[in-house]
């Protein structure tokens, strides 16, 4: 891994990315692993829930994701997308390349539903624990909850990097006042230490079968955003994120679930809020305000992951161009993209509208994460048998008995389909629906353009570049592939009959590999009569622009300017023709709603709109 582009932030501020979702959890997955199954409210189910909490969190967290799936990272990077990348060139026997892409972006799809109600079921859960101190304010926590999600998409231009130096802080007392509560209640009830033993969720288990499985459906709420753990590896460094879980947040987690258990044997009114029972009622309203910054946090954590998902989408071309702002030139993952953001924000409000409380909201939440888990697995699985070389039996007696639980999960969760759990996944098929369709007519008209384009040496023989008119400057011409000229070259050169007096084949090659050291980003070949060959090497990690390319070409010798460079970049129009099926005809319609749609290539690259010409080349979609 190229070292220089990561940059390992310290263990504090692994805090406020990383942990904000997981972290928040405690505000409401005890509560609903009652109220939606309808347990009866015992010493027996105390227990059992506890345990189950306690056991979940050490097998999904500590061994799963902190011991077991960061250690199958793509040069340091990890998340779905970085897996898929890491797999999918490769040739395997047991499973096909088509399946491994599909299995990747329908991981990356889910995450998309899961990121819609994250924001939505957390700002909700922290602005009712209000009700608990003053119950009259209980009309006012929905417009209130719109008023925060607003304020939390708007700011988002001003990048996190403003305030990101107190997203660490905040969580760290957050993680500490929580674990404290959870430790005084403890004290005054120890008993329900006694729910480490495993025994007792087994015992729930074999005493009300029928509800088990509901149960482990409202369970996996207290591991939401465990994905994040692995989605940042590469930005934080598994080092930070390791010792954060095992030093902090996990300890603190666990204290306070166990707290909330205490408080409830003994006081089985702490129910209608059990997170905030803890809090004493003094200091409610403070606590609140403490839950609602921590939640805006933990909100924050998967939008800038979607950033981030996103980003690497559009290098691999499963996503249109869209706009990317840079938010801090010392942390490359800080981006913000506004079409994406307007979009979720949308989302979401629909989200809080739709459901209108965090009880609603939690039958909702659960299908897509445990449906990413899974896919987590599968491809882990496949990463460590094939590239980093694990013994079967290895893989079957870690991973293998990970997946069966992530099944159970996903199979848990696939019971609140009806009520409610339908929304992230029809989301997810959208997601995914318009991946799929980009990619593969992306593909289509990258093939129909090298067919219809020419290979250097079939250039040159057609092509006498000392009897065509040169004019003064340097003409630069885009292209996706390395090994033909640029069909925009051609279309110029049919249409002007001259050229520049310097011309340059530029290819940008997105890797699926994470990040290119410089030493490696660019090859330049020269042919005769001023025609040059250049190729320039990114990771999907990173982002090309134009004044950067520019300046590797001139260390390579390439005389080129900025103020007397023209750049020619193709434009694919769609041509209507008759589709052969109705199914065809929407995907044709949904491309060429996206195609429309895209950032343009001088936007994306930051070539100057002056500099830049766009050639038109029409393609049938049929």
């Amino acid at each position: 891994m190229n070292k220089s582009y990561h940059h390992h932030l310290p263990i504090v501020a692994t805090l406020g990315v990383v942990y904000g979702d997981i972290g928040t959890s405690p505000l409401y997955a005890l509560k609903q692993c009652f109220t939606g199954t309808d347990l009866p409210l015992n010493e027996a189910t105390i227990f059992g829930v506890i345990s189950l909490i306690f056991w979940v969190l050490m097998l999904v967290v500590t061994i799963k994701y902190v011991a077991l799936v960061m250690r199958a990272h793509n040069d340091g990077e990890g998340g779905i997308l970085s897996l898929l990348a890491l797999i999918s060139h490769r040739r395997l026997r047991f499973v096909s390349t088509q399946t491994l892409i599909a299995l990747g972006l329908i991981g990356a799809a889910l995450f998309c539903g899961d990121t819609l109600i994250t924001p939505a079921i957390s700002v909700l859960s922290a602005l009712e624990g209000i009700t608990v101190a003053a119950p009259e304010f209980n009309r006012y926590v929905l417009p209130s909850s719109i008023m925060v999600i607003l304020g939390l998409f708007f700011i988002q231009s001003k990048g996190t990097d403003r305030i990101g130096g107190l997203f660490g802080p905040i969580m760290l007392i957050w993680f500490i006042v929580i674990g404290g509560l959870g430790v005084w209640h403890i004290w005054q009830n120890p008993s329900i230490i006694k729910a480490i033993n495993p025994w007792y969720g087994i015992d729930l288990a074999c005493s009300h079968p029928y509800k088990i499985l509901p149960l482990l459906g409202l369970v996996v709420l207290c591991v939401t955003g465990a994905e994040a753990l692995y989605a940042d590896m590469g930005h934080f460094g598994a080092r930070s994120i390791r010792f954060s879980w095992l030093g902090l947040v996990g300890p603190s987690l666990v204290l306070n679930y166990f707290g909330q258990g205490a408080a409830l044997l003994h006081h089985p009114q702490a129910l209608e809020n059990p997170f905030f029972f803890l809090v004493p009622k003094q200091y409610a309203l403070v606590m609140v305000g403490l839950a609602t910054v921590a939640t805006i946090i933990a909100s924050q954590s998967v939008i800038s992951g979607l950033f981030s998902l996103c980003s690497q989408a559009i290098q691999l071309d499963y996503l249109p161009k869209m706009r990317i702002v840079h938010t801090s030139a010392q942390h490359f993952g800080r981006i913000y993209m506004p079409t994406v953001n307007w979009i979720v924000c949308i989302g979401v409000l629909a989200m809080v509208l739709i459901f209108k409380d965090s009880d609603h909201l939690a039958a909702a939440y659960g299908l897509s994460v445990s449906g990413v888990m899974v896919i987590t697995s599968l491809l882990s699985i496949v990463a460590m048998l094939r590239i980093f070389r694990w013994k079967v039996w290895t893989v079957l007696l870690s991973f293998g008995i990970l997946l069966l639980l992530d099944c159970t999960f996903l199979a848990a969760n696939g019971l609140k389909f009806f009520n409610g759990g339908w929304m992230p996944i029809v989301i997810a098929v959208i997601v995914w629906g318009m991946m799929h369709i980009w990619h593969t007519h992306r593909k289509r008209i990258a093939d129909h353009h090298r067919k219809a384009s020419l290979t250097f040496s079939q250039f040159f023989q057609q092509h006498d570049l000392e009897k065509i008119f040169r004019s003064t400057g340097t003409a630069i011409f885009l292209s996706k592939d390395i090994d033909h000229i640029p069909l925009t070259l051609l279309k110029h050169l049919e249409y002007s009959s001259s050229l520049a007096l310097q011309v340059i084949a530029l290819t940008i090659q997105s890797h699926t590999n994470p990040w290119i050291p410089k030493k490696e980003r660019i090859f330049v070949q020269r042919f005769a009569n001023g025609l040059i060959q250049v190729v320039i090497h990114y990771g999907f990690m990173q982002q090309p622009k134009m004044a950067k390319i520019m300046k590797l070409m001139q260390k390579q010798a390439v005389d080129v300017h900025i103020q007397n460079t023209t750049f020619f970049l193709l434009r694919t129009v769609p041509a209507h023709g008759a589709e052969t099926s109705a199914l065809k005809s929407i995907k044709a319609s949904i491309f060429r709603f996206m195609l429309r749609n895209t950032t343009s290539a001088a936007h994306f690259f930051e070539i100057p709109q002056q500099r830049a010409v766009e050639l038109g080349v029409a393609f049938n979609l049929k």
